[in-house]
């Protein structure tokens, strides 16, 4: 087994249906002492990409390990297991007012057409390819038919067919509605506050380029309204609904049997989930097929999760319980269930604004608290009675978790500065306390 910072590291490949690849991976994990802490990544392709995420959560926490602050924590032995799963990233902005007007359409319909390949490479399915093939067909001309605008997206809608539907998603609503009329939506940029103040920007919108951390409106009537740049935003929200399906399966077959192969290779052991963005939904996902089986886990810890604000909510105001309420009311996690959110973390709101945007009949929604299709990474738990939000806490100030409840940590203000910082010293400050308690 590797070692990673002072801890044993193990490394379990998924497929995209949750098959470990290597179980003598898993017999690694097995036969290791002490704690056992099960750690996935978001939206990467790349495995050295995931690696240097978990090589940065696991130096701040060594660091927290070796400062004193924890005499529980680090007198145990911790083994990481890396989940690796095949995602695949999305584009996070798009246009940047620089398209000549000239070679405008013939450029976007290039760009759409290597994200459409793009999108077909992450499948394994022949059949979901060929619809795609078939909506590349449609390219030619389609800004001038609503007829070809409709084939297009229930073409390529297709392939999210057989997963399980989450309406607090806006997934279903989505799939209901006319193509020519959810491309038409997108066609006014959608605003995402980044929670700075005025003076700072105030918000950063949906087709602002990636890195302009002062925000403010970009690209206003530039590639992103036009057919092709509207298209590439609803095929990039395509991806992150794949995304999220997949990594939901992967968790609820893959990573929650091997949970399951664990606690019976060794009755007693202390299992951890920790998941960032996707990742957090794949930990939830795994905690909720646990809680079927009436198996525990110690912690969940959620990193700028990527999944509703009402995952765990009773109901969502609408009669509609979250997706994830089960592990709340199942008691499969037996001590802190924290997540962490941020009003900057601007990758989270924008993919539910666009959500929120192509299910709902405002085009004023914005991916806050207050937005019936927001996510948890951005706002925290919402209508969840077993939610307490609190700040973030600075290194040094120590927390107190209470059992049965959904602690939610805001890191808006500079703590959490952006969807991926979630391996600074403040994060793993709370996930060393969270081992602490445990």
């Amino acid at each position: 087994m590797e070692s990673r910072h002072g801890f044993n590291f193990a490394r379990l490949h998924f497929d995209a249906g949750g098959t470990l690849q290597d179980p003598a991976s898993l017999d690694e994990v097995k036969a290791a002492d002490g704690d056992v802490i099960l750690i996935a990544h978001g939206f990467r392709n790349d495995e050295n990409d995931a690696t240097s995420l978990y090589d940065r959560f696991l130096s701040t926490f060594r660091d927290h390990l070796t400062s004193g602050a924890f005499p529980i924590a680090a007198a145990r032995t911790h083994t990481f297991a890396g989940i690796y799963w095949p995602s695949k990233p999305f584009q996070e902005s798009f246009g940047d007012g620089t398209v000549q007007a000239v070679d405008a359409e013939t450029a976007g319909k290039e760009a759409v057409r290597a994200q459409i390949e793009d999108l077909k490479a992450a499948l394994d399915v022949p059949e979901q390819r060929a619809k795609l093939d078939e909506a590349i067909a449609l390219l030619e001309g389609i800004g001038d038919s609503a007829g070809a605008q409709d084939q297009f997206v229930s073409k390529v809608l297709s392939i999210l067919e057989g997963a399980p539907d989450d309406p607090t998603e806006g997934g279903d609503r989505i799939r209901a509605t006319e193509g020519s009329v959810l491309l038409d939506k997108l066609k006014v940029p959608i605003i995402v506050p980044s929670g700075n103040s005025d003076s700072e920007g105030g918000t950063l919108s949906l087709d602002a380029p990636a890195g302009d951390g002062e925000g403010g409106t970009q690209g206003i009537g530039s590639f992103f309204g036009s057919i092709f740049g509207r298209i590439g935003q609803f095929l990039n929200l395509t991806t992150w609904y794949l995304m999220k399906n997949r990594s939901g399966a992967v968790g609820a077959a893959g990573v929650a049997q091997a949970v399951r192969d664990l606690t019976a290779a060794r009755p007693g052991i202390r299992v951890h989930l920790v998941g960032h963005s996707l990742g957090g939904r794949l930990m939830a996902g795994c905690a909720k097929s646990l809680a079927e089986t009436h198996h525990r886990v110690e912690s969940l810890t959620l990193l700028e999760a990527a999944f509703s604000h009402y995952g765990f909510s009773p109901n969502n105001g609408k009669g509609v319980a979250g997706f994830f309420r089960e592990v709340v009311e199942s008691g499969v996690v037996a001590g802190p269930l924290i997540a962490t959110f941020s009003a900057q973390d601007t990758v989270v709101g924008r993919v539910y604004a666009v959500a929120s945007r192509l299910a709902g009949d405002s085009v004023q929604e914005i991916g806050d608290a207050n937005d019936a299709y927001g996510g948890i990474g951005r706002n925290g738990a919402q209508k969840t009675p077993e939610a307490e939000s609190g700040p973030l806490h600075a290194v040094g100030n120590p927390y107190q978790f209470h059992p049965a409840k959904v602690e939610c940590l805001d890191g808006s203000g500079g703590l959490i500065r952006d969807h991926g910082d979630v391996t600074n010293a403040t994060v793993t400050y709370a996930f060393a306390s969270v081992i602490e308690a445990t």
